[in-house]
């Protein structure tokens, strides 16, 4: 028999994590709610939203299980604060693996924290309550990710390293060995964090700049003489040389 779920949040990530259960057989979606403010505001379209202040009523606790369907927003904190909210209610909060999810860790996943297909958590890892690994992520041996943390799609934390509280690493990050992410950090798509951070910091790669020639120019120059002399040709950032 499936466990009957209510979605907590009615926007993108409730659209996506509810494609996700619709085709897993161990759940099935009942609703979806939100604060009051927000029931009519989602893009959340084929599941019934229900105000908080109404959810207990039209999904009992003891019938359903909450399924922390919200984004990062505000450093996660609207994510904790509805994961409180929904708790106070007297609902327990599922911890959601993916059958296509790896998980190697001996100690459990804590509540509410949600583990998407590809991602893989080593051996001695643990990932704090609430907290989001996305698809294709890499927690690796004795790694830790705290609470309320967000960790995007192809983010890579390295052997040992630890992610502060409420903190988001974005897409294809990397955080070095040993390594720790400050608490309420935002760590940008790409960037590679080989030191400690403090909190409430913020660590962006360099963007893609547009080169000063164009991508036929491109071509013909540096590629194709890289190509006659056999080695790779460095070209700084900017376009300068």
């Amino acid at each position: 028999m499936s466990q009957s779920l209510i979605l907590v949040g009615n926007g993108i990530t409730a659209e996506i994590l509810s494609e996700y259960i619709r085709d897993d057989s161990r759940y099935t979606i009942a609703g979806a709610t939100v604060d009051d403010a927000h029931v009519d505001k989602g893009t959340l379209k084929e599941v019934a939203c229900t105000a908080l202040s109404q959810v207990t009523i039209d999904f009992p606790p003891g019938q359903h299980k909450a399924l922390m369907a919200v984004g990062y927003s505000d450093l996660n904190r609207t994510r904790e604060n509805l994961f409180r909210k929904i708790k106070d209610l007297g609902y327990e909060v599922l911890t959601y693996i993916h059958p296509d999810a790896r998980v190697y860790c001996q100690e459990p996943i804590e509540e509410g924290s949600i583990i998407m297909p590809g991602a893989v958590i080593e051996h001695h890892a643990k990932v704090g309550k609430n907290s989001v690994i996305w698809c294709n992520t890499t927690i690796a041996h004795h790694g830790t990710v705290g609470e309320h943390c967000w960790i995007a799609s192809g983010a890579v934390v390295s052997g040992q390293a630890k992610v502060g509280n409420n903190s988001f690493i974005g897409v294809n990050a990397t955080i070095v060995n040993k390594v720790e992410i400050g608490e309420y950090n935002i760590v940008g798509a790409a960037a590679m964090i080989a030191k400690c951070t403090k909190p409430l910091s913020v660590y962006l790669a360099r963007s893609g700049e547009p080169f000063r020639y164009s991508s036929e120019e491109y071509t013909k120059y540096f590629l194709e003489r890289e190509h006659d002399c056999g080695q790779k040709i460095d070209v700084p950032a900017g376009g300068d040389i």
